[in-house]
């Protein structure tokens, strides 16, 4: 479904991404996990067509992202930004609405279909009684899940998350993450998360990378690579496994 092959990219003089390889299939979710500057972000922004690789491919079905139109990759990926900024004078369905744009001409407004797309993926994130609120009036557990309906009203296979649980309490964080996983599962999309929530990326994906500097990344479960000595040794401190009572992982 994506695939990376030999992919670099450098702020200034400084390497951020490396001969990065990676390979996610159809409905999976995955969580991009790592220390600070180990280019989780960047990674994200590269394959939503934000930033520019220097060189390598990103592909998504066999589809080049770097050499098709803005219209055309926004019906394939969609974004879940960290702290975007927002039109805080628009009304909730606005913003939704914004989703729909990869699909309309220029000058073209929405039509019928396109509004109901709109509301069906209000109602999957539990947002349609916030309709006619104001952007601004919202919570941070209700703009995550506004911006969440918004990716979904592009109908793009591969969605994108920065950091979904950023400035949200432990309540609204679980809430977050279980719309996106029950997302995941129902509509079978394929999910990229770059988190720093170690315990959340073990309880939500099956899949996890670590990005590290100066290393080759660290690909598989959470059982297999969230290790005390794996971890001690990339956060170059002590860090110790504990199971959930639970859940049992």
């Amino acid at each position: 479904m994506l695939t990376i092959d030999n992919l670099f990219f450098r702020y200034d003089d400084v390497d951020i991404i490396n001969n990065f390889n990676l390979r996610v299939d159809q409905g999976e979710m995955l969580a991009l996990v790592g220390p600070n500057g180990t280019g989780k972000t960047t990674l994200i922004k590269l394959i939503s067509g934000v930033l520019k690789p220097e060189r390598g491919s990103i592909k998504v079905f066999n589809n080049d992202l770097s050499s098709i139109k803005p219209s055309d990759r926004g019906k394939l990926v969609s974004v879940v930004p960290q702290n975007p900024s927002l039109p805080l004078d628009f009304r909730v369905l606005d913003l939704v609405m914004m989703g729909r744009n990869p699909y309309l001409g220029l000058l073209q407004w929405e039509g019928k279909k396109d509004v109901e797309i709109a509301r069906w993926a209000m109602s999957v994130t539990k947002v349609c009684h916030l309709e006619n609120r104001l952007i601004n009036t919202l919570s941070g557990g209700e703009r995550q899940r506004v911006l969440i309906a918004m990716s979904l009203t592009q109908k793009a296979p591969l969605i994108l998350l920065d950091e979904p649980t950023s400035n949200l309490d432990l309540g609204h964080q679980t809430g977050v993450m279980d719309l996106i996983k029950s997302v995941q599962q129902e509509m079978c999309v394929t999910v990229i998360m770059a988190m720093h929530d170690l315990t959340l990326a073990a309880q939500y994906s099956k899949r996890l990378i670590i990005l590290t500097k100066n290393r080759p990344l660290i690909d598989g479960t959470p059982e297999n690579i969230l290790t005390s000595e794996i971890l001690s040794d990339i956060y170059e401190t002590s860090v110790g496994i504990l199971t959930n009572p639970q859940q049992g992982t």
